[in-house]
């Protein structure tokens, strides 16, 4: 502001009273100002964009970029619930539920698939199955764990009964869909036999991108039973044997598809899907055994399940879910949200995705150097599987209301 008053008096005052070299001389001057800050304005604002991300969610830098790693067609009509890990030499395995055939609800026909990217996440492999329906309805949902033994262990579940079958119109009591653990010994390759962690006639579930090992080596899956309560599968010899903790649901309701960070103090935080207005907080003091009261978080929004991962460079905690409150369409937008404070308190809250013809949901987040991986999957067209990479500064932009 002060340089445009200087070059206006300059035009309006000084240069009529000026003749000669010293109209050169001062022409010189205040274009060689102008020029300096010109030049400091323009490196401020590519600072801008390689810096803090500048082009947001829909931008094209380097780091900010968004992939459909697959997209739903009719051999394919669900691309949906995934998650990511690092392999050796910088790979990256991506897995996700596939559905083939007639129909892509829960029940349908569905199988496990992987890609593996070598230039973190901008380009994918060829597809390949990682398991392969046999029997029963399914198997679908992924979680990968590094175990201590170098292995790697995939969580996935395997459904045999549906409590609400849409193929035959039929009801279960009680459904079957059991936890399998598959253990990898050759990054991702190939995964061994399955283990089954919860037992017959009874329908346990998970969601994606859960699954976490503590500070202590314990091992933490986060579960629910369907008819509304959360629980996790815990082991402490590295997947070899599991008990279950105790169940904990929200006063009024039920809940589903948790979700548990270890927080500084060693305590857990895990988050609950309800239809109660937003996600459900609980504590545990003893790593997954028991949990606190519920309450209600200030993350709102409609029945839907929540990514909560800790941030690598600042140690705060990143929450991705549906903000959808007010919206005319459930799982619209997708929302960030940063805690400074080990989720007592969420600010920077910003969509991910917000356009209004669309859906999206079951986000998962991985960490690839000072960038977030998210997938999650989108119902335009059938449900496709998304990959976002955003920088972590983008996380923390102050952005003008709408």
């Amino acid at each position: 502001m002060k340089v445009s008053d200087d070059m206006t008096t300059y035009m309006n005052v000084l240069k009529p009273k000026l003749k000669g070299d010293t109209v050169c001389k001062h022409t010189l001057i205040f274009r060689r100002r102008w020029a300096e800050v010109l030049k400091d304005a323009l490196s401020a604002w590519l600072f801008l964009l390689a810096g803090v991300g500048l082009n947001g969610a829909d931008g094209n830098s380097q780091d900010a970029f968004q992939l459909t790693i697959a997209q739903a067609n009719t051999e394919n009509p669900r691309n949906s619930e995934s998650d990511i890990i690092a392999l050796n030499e910088g790979r990256l395995l991506l897995g996700w539920s596939e559905f083939y055939g007639k129909t892509s609800a829960d029940d349908g026909s569905a199988r496990i698939v992987g890609r593996v990217s070598e230039d973190g996440g901008r380009s994918w492999g060829k597809k390949y199955t990682l398991v392969e329906h046999e029997d029963g309805r399914n198997v679908m949902e992924v979680n990968f764990i590094r175990l201590k033994s170098g292995e790697i262990a995939l969580f996935h579940f395997k459904k045999y009964e549906e409590v609400a079958d849409t193929w035959n119109k039929s009801t279960s009591k009680t459904g079957d869909c059991r936890m399998i653990m598959r253990v990898s010994k050759d990054e991702g390759r190939s995964f061994g036999p399955p283990r089954e962690l919860t037992q017959k006639n009874r329908y346990v579930e998970s969601a994606s991108g859960r699954g976490l090992m503590l500070k202590s080596g314990r091992i933490v899956i986060e579960c629910d039973d369907y008819f509304g309560s959360a629980f996790c599968l815990i082991s402490d010899d590295d997947g070899k044997t599991w008990h279950e903790g105790k169940r904990i649901k929200p006063v009024g309701g039920g809940c589903w598809e948790p979700a548990a960070i270890e927080l500084k103090d060693g305590r857990l935080l895990m988050f609950l899907r309800t239809i109660l207005g937003g996600q459900y907080q609980t504590i545990s003091q003893d790593g997954g055994e028991t949990w606190s009261v519920p309450t209600l978080t200030a993350l709102r929004g409609s029945g839907s399940p929540i990514a909560i991962e800790r941030i690598p460079r600042t140690g705060d905690l990143l929450a991705i879910w549906n903000h959808d409150v007010g919206s005319p369409h459930s799982r619209n937008p997708l929302t960030a949200a940063i805690s400074t404070d080990d989720g007592q308190t969420w600010k920077h809250i910003q969509n991910i995705e917000d356009k209004s013809d669309d859906r999206w949901a079951y986000p998962a987040v991985t960490w690839v150097e000072n960038r977030a991986l998210i997938t999650y999957f989108n119902y335009k067209g059938g449900m496709s599987l998304q990959l976002k990479s955003l920088p972590i500064d983008w996380f923390y932009q102050v952005r003008p209301r709408q």
